[in-house]
This record gives structure tokens, sequence and C-alpha cells, in this order.
């Protein structure tokens, strides 16, 4: 909607639903995440990841956010930061983003700096601002849960976030700790032990402007019509079904670039009909699949790995992620059209 020609008033409004549903999307993923850290179901990923690379995602993440309250958004990164790192990269930057959305909420004027660097066995990460400060008696229960800074921006939150930060960082073996005085801002550092891996990985996936014809495979009809606006926004050509027996019949009489498909269909689900796939594939064809899904699970992304999907990502999604995720499984696949086995 917001890329769509709109008057200031219905700009505003529609502005006004995207950070009311943000929000919305944020107190639920920390009650989530609370609910697994105490049942002792929330399991760390750790994969290889290019840390420069991390830091100016967030970074850029929050540059919209700093720019709407008149702030400067920093990034300070140490030349000697390691090509590659191991550890969980959703984590990590679960927390970065929390610590630096805390400091541009409570900063008025000046500046907030995301710093790295080196330090034995890991990373050191440093969120820095020149808000207010905290009081000193504040400090100590600041990591608590529902506990916040009283302030003007007190309700604009769950009060869940650094007590989730330091579980997260606890689960990662490091530390965090805060240093702050009224007046002169405040700093979070974030030490956690990351261990290079024995070799260099592939880089990340080049982004590509082509055109793709996709069929989208989801029950959903609100959640359709958004994925398929974001898709053709970017002018690919997309083919919507309801269930998985009518994309095993579209895929038996056209051809496609990917499927995108959701794990929860009536009838036979999203697992089920990637295996059928890749059981109807001839050799040296494979049709990429995304898995696409609002299940919340540790053991989901495997499951739909050993179904032979290659890619997942989870509802909600953002027309970047959808970007992202095509040039990543299409570029590294054979694109050949799945052409069903005869059958007795």
């Amino acid at each position: 909607l917001l890329s769509t020609p709109l008057n200031p008033l219905q700009h505003d409004y529609t502005q006004a639903m995207q950070r009311s549903g943000t929000m919305l999307l944020k107190l639920l993923n920390d009650a989530l995440d609370l609910a697994r850290i105490e049942a002792g179901r929330l399991e760390l990923e750790p994969v290889a990841f290019e840390p420069r690379q991390l830091l100016e995602e967030v970074a850029q993440l929050e540059q919209g956010l700093a720019h709407a309250r008149g702030l400067r958004f920093v990034l300070d990164a140490a030349a000697d930061l390691p090509p590659q790192l191991l550890g969980d990269a959703l984590r990590i930057k679960q927390v970065l983003l929390n610590l630096a959305n805390n400091a541009l909420k409570f900063t008025e004027q000046g500046s907030v700096t995301l710093r790295a660097q080196r330090i034995d066995g890991g990373l050191q990460f440093s969120i820095i601002d020149t808000g207010p400060g905290i009081p000193e008696a504040s400090q100590a229960r600041l990591f608590q849960r529902f506990e916040q800074v009283e302030g003007p921006q007190r309700r604009a939150g769950s009060g869940l976030g650094l007590a989730i930060c330091r579980e997260l960082v606890d689960m990662m073996g490091g530390s965090i700790e805060l240093e702050s005085r009224l007046a002169h801002g405040s700093t979070f550092r974030v030490r956690l032990p990351l261990a290079e891996p024995p070799a260099p990985l592939p880089t990340a996936v080049p982004s590509s402007d082509r055109c793709y014809r996709l069929l989208l495979v989801e029950d959903d009809t609100i959640v359709a019509a958004v994925i398929r606006g974001l898709l053709e926004r970017e002018r690919h050509a997309v083919v919507h079904v309801v269930n998985g027996l009518a994309a095993l019949a579209e895929l038996a009489q056209s051809s496609f670039d990917a499927v995108l498909l959701d794990l929860d269909l009536p009838g036979v689900d999203g697992f089920q009909i990637a295996r059928l796939i890749r059981q109807r594939e001839h050799r040296q064809q494979h049709l990429p699949i995304i898995a696409v899904t609002a299940r919340s699970g540790n053991k989901d992304e495997a499951m739909a790995r050993d179904a032979g999907m290659d890619g997942f990502l989870h509802k909600p999604l953002t027309g970047e992620q959808l970007s992202q995720a095509l040039a990543r499984v299409i570029g590294s696949t054979s694109t050949a059209p799945v052409v069903p086995q005869e059958t007795d």
C-alpha cells in the first residue's frame, strides 16, 4: 500500500498501521522467545556468517528510525574483523537490534554508535548513545523481566527486550554489561565467544534483477495477496493456487522457476508436496522450492530441508527477504521445469 499513490493523510494512516503492526509483531516475538527460554526449548543454530555484513544489515535497519528522530546512526566496525565466524547470526542480530532500538528510543539528540572489535576468542559489540543516561538505582534491575526505565517512551515496549538479550547472550556463552552516567549517555557492551570456521565459505548471494515465473502455494487468501503483490512489484509472474494438489496439477502442465510453498496446507501438507515434486523429477532436474511458513519451531527448517526444500522463510516477510531467497535458490540450482513421471 505504501508503494502506491496515496494522499498525505492516507500515507500517514498507512505508516501508522505499519508501525503498529511492527510493534505488535515485536511484542509477540518477545513473549514467544521468553516462553521458549523458560521451557528450555530455545535452541541456538550456529552457522558461518560474515560479521561485517551482519553489522551493515543492523545499521541499515536502524538508519530509518534514526533519521525519523533527527539522530545519526554510526557504524564503527574495526578493520581487522574476521571475514567469517561461527555463531547464531539471527540471535546476534536480535540482540544488537534490540539494544540499538532502545538507544534510539531514549536518545533525544546526538547519535547512537554501533561499534564492533576483536577480542580474545570472539567479538565485542558496543552500543553507545548520547542520551540522558540511566540512574544507577535502575541499572541493576534493567535486565529483569517487565522492567523499563521511567520516561515518555516507557509504554513503547514490553519490558522484555533486555531480559531476552541477557538470556540469549548467556546461552551463547557471552556477557552483557551496562555503563551509564546521568547526562552522559549509556554504553551497552556485549562480548561473545565466536570461533572462526575452518575454511572460508561462499560469500553472500548476489542480488538478481531477473524476472521469474513463480508458483505460490498458499491457502490464506490475504497472505497470498500480500506475497503476490510483493513479487509482482519486482515484475515476477505469479500463479497462485490454494492447495498442494492444485500445485501438482500446475506443475504438470507449466514450467516455473521456483515454488513458494506454505507448509500448513489443507489436505496434503507442504512437506508431502515437496517430496512428491522431488519424486516426480527426472534426473538432472531440480525445481527450487522455498518454504514460506508461520511456524516458529526450531526443527521446522531441518524438516523442510529433509523434504527436499531449498529455502525457508518466516511469515510475515518483506519484499527484500523474498528477493534474496529467490536469488539464493535459483542461483544455486538448475531451474529446468518439472515434468511428472508416468504412473500406472
